[in-house]
């Protein structure tokens, strides 16, 4: 009995994805009204994609460095970031590279989702046109 078998790899692939990885990362099978830091909708990923790696380099050094700064700023002003998806487990795992706090998931990325698919609206969003956004917590700098 056969339990798993490996799907012909995609044609005229540069990146030599997986058929599973082209489907999660493809807008085809993206849901309506993606988040603003879902990853498809990154300029360095974009870059790449098409085929400008100096770009590409460019682009996730910026976000880099901005998601370097957005930390100092909130550790400057005594701000502890919260996971929006995910909640503290009361648990410190011991790992080769020091302790590191345990979340679990808290289900209301479940609950974005639900009401968004069930809502009635039949308003037509092109998903490239979203901006990435990865910063979806409080907006620090505005403090």
């Amino acid at each position: 009995m056969q339990a798993w078998k490996l799907a012909d790899a995609p044609k005229n692939d540069k990146f030599q994805y997986t058929h599973f990885a082209h489907k999660i990362n493809s807008f085809d099978t993206a849901p309506k009204k993606l988040l603003a830091s879902d990853s498809r909708l990154r300029p360095d990923r974009y870059a790449l994609e098409q085929g400008d790696l100096s770009k590409a380099g460019f682009e996730k050094s910026s976000l880099e460095e901005r998601q370097r700064a957005e930390k100092k700023n909130r550790e400057e002003k005594g701000h502890k970031f919260t996971p929006k998806w995910f909640d503290f487990a009361n648990e410190v795992a011991a790992t080769p590279w020091g302790d590191l706090e345990v979340y679990q998931y808290n289900g209301k990325y479940t609950e974005h989702r639900a009401a968004i698919d069930g809502s009635s609206s039949s308003e037509e969003i092109d998903i490239k046109s979203t901006e990435f956004n990865p910063w979806q917590y409080e907006d620090l700098a505005a403090n």
